[in-house]
């Protein structure tokens, strides 16, 4: 398992859990989560959630590319349900501002991450701040 985590995993009571993985060449990075349980076919079954890269194409291709090995994959946080960890996800990929921040001394996209909450997408223009 590739996951690391500063406690013990719990997916016996916990939900999910909200991860970052870092490419270790140009630190660019992905936040999302990831459920312990899902439902198939009615029933539930434990998820993919030991070798889960993440669910970002490019983030992948990366991974393809160069490998696994130069990636940090980061549990974050556990949750108890969905709506928790939905909620946190959201939370880490603001505070992080994983649809703004670019990379030190470059343009480009500090993050994977095209989207946040599944619904708020990266701005088509730069805020100034006018109208307030």
């Amino acid at each position: 398992m590739h996951w690391e985590y500063t406690k013990s995993l719990d997916p016996q009571s916990k939900f999910g859990f909200v991860y970052r993985i870092t490419n270790k060449k140009t630190k660019k990075a992905y936040i999302g989560c990831k459920q312990y349980i899902v439902t198939r076919n009615g029933k539930k079954v434990e998820s993919n959630w030991k070798s889960y890269t993440g669910s970002n194409k490019l983030l992948n291709e990366d991974i393809s590319k160069i490998g696994k090995k130069h990636f940090r994959f980061q549990i974050i946080s556990e949750h108890k349900n969905k709506r928790s960890l939905r909620y946190y996800e959201c939370y880490y990929q603001m505070i992080y501002h994983v649809l703004t921040s670019t990379l030190e001394g470059t343009d480009e996209p500090a993050y994977y991450n095209n989207y946040v909450g599944g619904k708020y997408y990266r701005p088509v223009e730069e805020f100034t701040g006018e109208g307030y």
